[in-house]
């Protein structure tokens, strides 16, 4: 996969999210940078520095700006100056709660409020929600409400600055480069600037007035959104606070009435309890996005649901159960059309052929580990992260233990296969992809007479530090 371009590329600062944003009003009015630096009575090549975030704008700029493009004051609220100086306001008078974006609120108003107040905690890295533990029934009462009795509300807002259709097609597209950038070098790199974009350029959006289907549209990016920093915060072993964007996303996701989401929401959800060990909940909540992602017909979400539940009845030792919820999800993946949610395209053949190999190995089946990996590492071009955890998972593959069938451990092959995924992970600000090959590293110490665990061990000192 290509670079992507510089000006859609929101991984370094306040100042980057604000160059991005005057060249897609300034392009979408259909002026140089030229015209808008005699219009706001500056220069072209001001306008270009400030694109690129190479200077800062100069006071004047954000309003002159938003006057000329008609932004409704989105450039005003996205100025790095402004930002700074009401993120020390806010550290100095706000007070947050433990419980904060825990609560499935009971209407609009106040999800806004509470996932703003989550937002805003993230970005201000408060401790009660960076350090928050994870809870195993955290997840219940929201999966229970999300399948409840549906009837989205009518979100029209006449109140605050008009919010149109052109401004919500920006989330959009925010987050689809958010998503890539998460693919691509994992949830670290820009977590904490989504978190930014969504407390200083969505919230007020979500406060500002709108049509019913503007405001639908709105709030599902924002579950999107949501979404996507929930991953990043599961990449970055920080399992509380992704928890919390999970249930954000999910209340804004029904709101939005849009179950799609929702689907692709609980099959997040699924992952991460299982990553925590859950097997129950990943198991529950599994089977939540399969019953949502046959309510709205999406037959990829059905096929990763499908994928995530057998990967949580392998994680409680149900062979013949994981290889049922398989077949599912074969069928399932054969039955998707073109119409499918742009957000669930990169579940493919080869995705599916990954959760094969991780559901396989957590059943000790070594031999489907190393029969799927082919396949699934041909197919991670671009995909950094994939193909991290994917060799990690076939050199966990040769190691000795409680294998089923003619396995045979082979230590160097563990050791040469592993030392593949080490550059690739140095690439990558994926702490949980980082703890997995550790892992596996403190496996073979067990071994490390052997010169190809010495030279290994020696190697992810110096590229990846000591063991997590």
């Amino acid at each position: 996969m290509g670079q992507a371009p510089r000006h859609l590329v929101p991984s370094r600062s306040a100042a980057d999210y604000f160059g991005a944003q005057l060249r897609h009003w300034r392009q979408l009015r259909g002026l140089s940078q030229q015209q808008l630096g005699r219009l706001t009575l500056h220069s072209g090549s001001l306008i270009g520095k400030v694109e690129k975030a190479e200077r800062t704008p100069p006071p004047d700029l954000a309003r002159r700006c938003d006057d000329i493009l008609e932004t409704g004051g989105a450039l005003q609220r996205l100025d790095p100056r402004a930002s700074v100086d009401a993120q020390h306001e806010r550290n100095a008078v706000s007070v947050v709660p433990s419980e904060v974006g825990l609560a499935w609120s009971s209407d609009l108003a106040d999800t806004v409020e509470v996932a703003g107040q989550l937002w805003r905690a993230d970005v201000q890295r408060r401790k009660v929600v960076i350090g928050a533990a994870w809870s195993a029934a955290a997840f219940a009462a929201p999966a229970r409400d999300w399948l409840a009795a549906w009837a989205a509300p009518n979100p029209t807002r006449a109140d605050g600055r008009r919010v149109g259709a052109a401004e919500v097609g920006v989330v959009w597209s925010m987050c689809g480069t958010f998503a890539n950038l998460d693919h691509q070098l994992g949830g670290g790199h820009a977590r904490t600037t989504l978190a930014h974009y969504l407390s200083t350029a969505v919230l007020p959006m979500l406060k500002g007035s709108y049509s019913q289907r503007t405001g639908r549209q709105l709030l599902a990016a924002t579950a999107r959104l949501c979404d996507i920093g929930g991953f990043m915060a599961f990449d970055c072993r920080r399992p509380g606070l992704a928890q919390r964007y999970y249930v954000q996303a999910l209340r804004l996701a029904k709101d939005s009435g849009d179950r799609s989401i929702g689907a692709h929401i609980l099959a997040d959800m699924s992952m991460q309890a299982q990553y925590m060990g859950d097997g129950p909940e990943a198991l529950a909540l599994a089977r939540a996005g399969q019953r949502t992602a046959r309510d709205c017909g999406s037959s990829l979400s059905m096929a990763r649901c499908c994928a995530l539940e057998a990967r949580a009845h392998a994680l409680l030792g149900d062979g013949g159960s994981c290889g049922q919820a398989m077949s599912r999800a074969e069928r399932a993946l054969t039955a998707a059309t073109d119409e499918e949610p742009s957000w669930v395209t990169f579940f493919t053949s080869e995705q599916l052929a990954a959760e094969f190999m991780y559901a396989a190995g957590e059943l000790g089946r070594h031999a489907d580990v190393q029969r799927f990996a082919p396949a699934v590492l041909a197919s991670s071009a671009g995909m950094q992260r994939r193909l991290a955890l994917a060799t990690t998972a076939l050199a966990s593959s040769y190691l000795p233990g409680s294998g089923t069938g003619n396995h045979t451990a082979d230590i160097d092959q563990a050791c040469e296969v592993l030392r593949t995924a080490v550059p690739v992970a140095a690439t990558l600000a994926s702490p949980r992809t980082v703890n997995m090959l550790h892992a596996v590293r403190a496996q073979l110490r067990a071994h490390r007479s052997r010169p190809a665990v010495e030279q290994l061990d020696s190697e992810m000192e110096s590229v990846l530090g000591a063991a997590s």
